[in-house]
């Protein structure tokens, strides 16, 4: 039981503490070490819940004398390293935080990706038929609105509106197309698509919906930045500004619809990159995040086979 409660423990440590990230200003200087971070705290969490009820069913079932000859162990000195308790609840609740919760991650899971990909293949089908023409392999809409997007996928697109090309300068132009290939190239659909599951699998937990929204924020500062590597930073804000008003469909990743303030200022006011000893801190933390509670959950069958209760 101490394993499953000092699990318990941490999951709500991280839950609590986590969404502070949001407020650190290094995440603007290190943007995918962000998502990495704000990946392993938000996954960390559901794993540490997850073999909390794992660690309660050990003592329970047959679970003990599998994990004992994993660890060269007999099943009495794992039952007794995991703690021993025939109550009910704690059964109950080692069946949901083990079986349920994980279930119910894999089918929010399901929900939101095939959703995304039915709504992607609409809007597909949608610019096939409402594309003029082709700029450079680009899909360009018949309209005075400005905008610009990319629809990911295997087929992934990006499309710019006649308005766009009408109010973009050559060098924003090529600021828009790199920052939209940056999205496809690099497939941040993914980091979305992952945030979004877990916020929408634990509605109104702030630290999954604060993760989807830093998410969004910094993939667009890290297309930013290889947009910026192409041409230069100030045509790429000017791009952002010129574009600001725009609207893109939900399932696409848009130019200029997400954070432009702080995108702007960052760009013409950027900060120096972050310090090696700090950027090697915050990685340890995202991977102690992951480790310790993996450490935490095998402690107990560690002692049971260094213990040898078996041969006494």
């Amino acid at each position: 039981m101490i394993a499953g409660l000092s699990l318990l423990a941490t999951a709500s440590v991280v839950l609590a503490l986590g969404p502070r990230l949001a407020t650190t200003p290094w995440t603007q200087q290190a943007p995918r070490l962000a998502i990495m971070t704000w990946q392993a705290l938000t996954v960390s969490v559901v794993v540490t819940v997850a073999l909390a009820g794992v660690t309660m069913l050990i003592p329970l079932t047959a679970l003990a004398g599998g994990l004992g000859g994993m660890v060269h162990a007999c099943a009495e000195s794992i039952t007794a390293a995991y703690g021993s308790s025939q109550f009910l609840p704690v059964k109950l609740v080692g069946a949901v935080l083990a079986g349920a919760l994980p279930i119910w991650v894999v089918v929010c899971a399901v929900r939101v990706l095939c959703s995304g990909w039915r709504d992607r293949r609409r809007l597909h089908r949608s610019l096939r038929l409402v594309s003029r023409d082709a700029l450079h392999g680009v899909a360009v809409i018949d309209s005075p609105a400005a905008a610009a997007f990319c629809v990911p996928g295997r087929n992934g697109q990006i499309v710019i509106t006649r308005g766009a090309l009408d109010r973009l300068s050559s060098r924003e132009l090529d600021s828009v197309l790199a920052h939209e290939a940056a999205h496809l190239r690099e497939r941040h659909i993914w980091a979305l698509a992952l945030s979004e599951v877990l916020a929408t699998a634990f509605p109104g937990v702030r630290l999954f919906e604060v993760a989807r929204g830093e998410t969004r924020q910094l993939i667009e500062l890290m297309a930013d930045d290889a947009a910026a590597r192409q041409v230069d930073r100030v045509s790429v804000a000017s791009a952002i500004v010129s574009l600001v008003e725009m609207r893109a469909p939900t399932s696409a990743l848009a130019m200029a619809q997400d954070a432009a303030v702080l995108r702007v200022s960052r760009l013409l006011d950027p900060r120096p990159p972050l310090e090696p000893w700090r950027y090697r801190a915050a990685a340890f933390g995202a991977s102690a995040v992951i480790l310790v509670p993996l450490l935490i959950a095998g402690y107990p069958a560690l002692c049971a086979a260094l213990s040898d209760l078996c041969n006494i």
